[in-house]
């Protein structure tokens, strides 16, 4: 294997539901109600793209405005997520050796404060944000610059995911996918 290309969200921590904490109070503060059921159907989405689908009619400044509110709340939140235990211990044992790389849809902020808290920052050699992209999972383009910027070739290369959205992104960027169950 050339590189080890890894998920954040529900791959490498489970942050379902503070996702879902955080995403429920933005929409409440812009006067929408988001529930568990139509947010279960965004999971592995960039919210620029959910957003829009779930509140026909808004305006990009409202879209806006919903995911500054969610990247603040997130914050408050953080302590309800959890570590894939098993998988990061592997990771732990793989990236003295192997090229690695995060490759998630969250927003730099965020994602910086999640592998803070669980002490990932510094497995990976490379980390591709989902504002870091134009187009988010299941495009490869996020995929495909970590490859890049790892000097790897897709098909000595492994991604782990745990979404039908990321197992797509990862597909078309020429990776072979293990699909990590839920923890």
């Amino acid at each position: 294997m050339q590189a080890l290309l890894f998920d954040l969200d529900g791959t490498l921590v489970d942050t379902r539901e503070a996702n879902y904490a955080a995403y429920r109070d933005a929409f409440a503060e812009s006067g929408h109600e988001l529930t568990p059921e139509q947010f279960a159907g965004t999971w592995g989405r960039d919210s620029r793209d959910f957003i829009p689908d779930l509140l026909p009619g808004i305006d990009p400044s409202g879209v806006d405005t919903i995911r500054a509110a969610k990247s603040r709340l997130y914050a408050e939140v953080l302590h309800e997520t959890s570590a894939n235990d098993a998988l990061i211990a592997f990771l732990r044992l793989v990236a003295p050796t192997h090229r690695t790389a995060l490759v998630s849809t969250a927003k730099s902020g965020n994602g910086r404060q999640i592998l803070d808290t669980h002490g990932l920052t510094p497995l990976f050699d490379v980390v591709v944000w989902g504002d870091e992209v134009t187009r988010s999972k299941p495009d490869p383009e996020g995929y495909l610059r970590a490859l890049e910027l790892l000097g790897a070739d897709a098909s000595a290369s492994l991604a782990f995911e745990d979404s039908e959205t990321g197992r797509q992104a990862a597909l078309a960027a020429g990776l072979m996918v293990l699909k990590v169950p839920h923890f």
